[in-house]
């Protein structure tokens, strides 16, 4: 799926075997089009801060069937470093 979304911008959604989903939101510009068979390492987007958004970031999530999974569970390179966002206090 490429398209919009209210809350997150231009969105993409990527199936991906085994029942895994991956979500990317607030993009710039898409790069692929819903159908694209896209490729490990390929440039799908460009980040941005389209939709409800506070400033340029990348919305990510992984879904494995119908569910949610924390990210640094699945991508070894997320594996403990805090990728969440935090607010600072003044």
């Amino acid at each position: 799926f490429c398209g919009k979304s209210e809350d997150l911008g231009n969105t993409i959604i990527i199936n991906h075997p085994g029942g895994f989903i991956t979500l990317y939101g607030h993009n710039d510009t898409i790069l692929v089009q819903s159908g694209d068979d896209v490729i490990k390492k390929q440039v799908i987007a460009r980040v941005g801060e389209t939709g409800k958004s506070q400033g340029p970031h990348l919305h990510f999530e992984i879904w494995k069937n119908n569910q949610v999974l924390d990210p640094r569970e699945i991508i070894p390179e997320y594996k403990g470093k805090d990728v969440s966002i935090r607010e600072t206090r003044k």
